[in-house]
């Protein structure tokens, strides 16, 4: 056997084919955040909801591809196991954070739905106050004082608030 019969045998057709599909989805992977990125910015979508809707769908493209490399591989003896003990992983670290993923659903919701801007006064949570910064995860008010008051934007979405004065009028 010379040394391009044992290249051949050591790259067969389903080896070569995964890797051309995993060069492919490197490439389509730049070219997509490139896109994204691109046109995530010409929408409303505050910065940070931007860049988690990006990668979330990058996530899921490269989940995507590693589910297909195993499939054809054949891996799924050696992966499905370690898959499902991954859920259970990922079971209990949802329950660890479930309040961080509810403060950036509800940021998520809170900024896209604009129902309060900054500069906008409002009271929550027994707190009235300016809104000085809306990020994905929290709220900042600055109150009649002077104080700084930082709130989770889960609490603010599950209990309500009461808007006084709008800054601006929004233009649609």
């Amino acid at each position: 056997m010379n040394l391009i019969d044992a290249v051949v045998a050591l790259f067969s057709n389903i080896y070569v084919r995964v890797l051309v599909v995993s060069l492919a989805a490197f490439l389509v992977i730049i070219v997509l955040n490139k896109f994204l990125r691109k046109g995530l910015a010409t929408t409303k979508l505050p910065a940070d909801a931007q860049v988690f809707v990006r990668k979330t769908l990058v996530y899921l493209f490269v989940f995507g591809v590693l589910m297909y490399i195993i499939q054809a591989l054949d891996l799924g003896a050696i992966f499905y196991p370690v898959m499902g003990a991954s859920v259970l992983v990922g079971a209990a670290l949802a329950l660890a954070v479930k309040d961080i993923l509810a403060d950036a659903v509800a940021g998520f919701f809170l900024l896209t739905d604009e129902h309060f801007n900054i500069g906008d006064e409002i009271t929550t949570q027994g707190y009235r106050g300016e809104i000085i910064d809306v990020t994905l995860r929290k709220t900042r008010l600055k109150t009649a004082d002077g104080t700084i008051i930082v709130l989770a934007n889960g609490k603010i979405d599950s209990s309500g608030w009461v808007l006084h004065h709008q800054k601006q009028q929004r233009v649609e």
